[in-house]
């Protein structure tokens, strides 16, 4: 059996020290001591919180404030005839122009076209565009005009959408 080099540690010895301290009063005063100074540090971070709230409460009240205040400010009406402008003539280029030249079809029209090719491996090898201008007789529908008439669409239905979210949220 292996014995230990340590002292060893009279138990009855310290039992008496924390017994005599206890009596006069002293370990009671250093675990008041404690105790309340943990009480401040508790009191304090909740004072820190609450006011920390009121100040995010305050500002959140005047940026709705601003923001309200925008809002009552603007007399204009968001766009809505430019976009309903916007809409008819694109629905006029594309529902009411092609009745219209479809009894016109001796209306010479040049149509340009361009292709792309090459342009492979970061620009070693370089690309190089065609163009071309192709003659033809009547009315040329080109796909521009049908995104732009998609786009206006949504945007005209998006802004509605966006008015409404807006005017709910109040």
């Amino acid at each position: 059996m292996r014995r230990s080099t340590q002292p060893k540690i009279n138990n009855a010895k310290y039992m008496e020290i924390i017994k005599s301290l206890w009596d006069s009063g002293a370990l009671g005063g250093m675990l008041t001591t404690i105790v309340t100074f943990l009480g401040q540090l508790s009191a304090t971070n909740t004072q820190k919180f609450t006011s920390l709230l009121d100040a995010l409460k305050s500002s959140q009240a005047s940026d709705a404030s601003v923001h309200d205040a925008a809002f009552a400010r603007s007399v204009s009406d968001g766009g809505m005839w430019t976009r309903r402008a916007m809409l008819i003539m694109a629905f006029f280029m594309l529902g009411i122009c092609p009745i219209i030249f479809a009894f016109c079809q001796n209306i010479p029209l040049a149509i340009e076209t361009a292709e792309q090719s090459g342009g492979w491996l970061w620009g070693l090898i370089p690309e190089k565009e065609k163009f071309a201008v192709e003659y033809v007789k009547g009315f040329y529908l080109a796909d521009v005009w049908k995104e732009l008439m998609a786009n206006l669409i949504a945007a005209y239905i998006g802004a509605g959408i966006t008015r409404k979210a807006f005017k709910l949220g109040k």
